[in-house]
């Protein structure tokens, strides 16, 4: 490894949209902060869709459903954890954690894959010690101290539906995904609270009403296997 570099993944063996994959890694690096949150690091989620995952994705330029994604993943993870606690020296140096997401096989149901599996990822993310060489002020890491776990604020929880109709359905597949009328994305954290929500614009209320019930007992469960990993991990 790198003097400033951490790296940490976590893969998740749980079929979405009938068998979509994906895995998550997480990379930090040493970065200046920006001006206007000298006190504060960086969390950076992407989610990778390669051609070789579904042959709808073209090489080149990212996609626009895995640039809408990360945009999700971005707004979703805004405060998962207390970006202040990644600063090393303020101003100077602060931890930018990378978080990506890689779809090994996309069948549908993408978003919820990623959420799942960062947040395994996140949930057994540790920083290295660092020290500052006093000659020169650069900051280094240090072999031979204390790691520290990145704390978070909450555990999140993404599930998905598909809508016909009035009827709903979840965990959708792609071929679901292609013909259905709308959806419904909901975030919870551990703790049963809504972090996000989105839907499509012809989407009901009494639809929305109806998926957020299943959408709780979903994230129970989807809850339980995060912490199966944790164990062991």
């Amino acid at each position: 490894k790198k003097a400033s570099t951490l790296s940490r993944s976590s893969g998740i063996n749980a079929e979405y949209g009938g068998s979509t994959r994906v895995i998550a890694g997480i990379k930090g690096k040493f970065a200046e902060p920006t001006i206007n949150n000298p006190n504060s690091g960086f969390l950076v989620p992407n989610i990778i869709l390669p051609m070789t995952c579904n042959t709808k994705y073209k090489p080149g330029f990212p996609s626009d459903n895995g640039v809408a994604m990360s945009n999700k993943l971005e707004t979703l993870l805004t405060d998962v954890t207390d970006l202040m606690e990644l600063c090393l020296v303020p101003g100077k140096v602060a931890w930018a954690l990378y978080l990506d997401v890689v779809c090994i096989n996309d069948d549908g149901n993408v978003l919820d894959a990623a959420v799942l599996a960062l947040s395994a990822a996140l949930n057994n993310t540790w920083l290295p010690a660092t020290q500052i060489i006093e000659e020169t002020g650069r900051v280094v890491l240090d072999p031979e101290g204390e790691r520290k776990r990145l704390e978070l604020n909450f555990i999140p929880i993404s599930v998905t539906l598909s809508v016909f109709d009035d009827k709903t359905l979840p965990d959708p597949t792609e071929d679901e995904e292609n013909i259905q009328d709308g959806s419904v994305t909901c975030c919870l954290d551990d703790q049963n609270n809504i972090r996000a929500l989105w839907t499509s614009a012809n989407i009901s209320d009494d639809v929305i009403s109806a998926a957020l019930v299943y959408v709780k007992k979903r994230a129970s469960v989807l809850l339980s296997v995060l912490k199966k990993v944790s164990k062991t991990s």
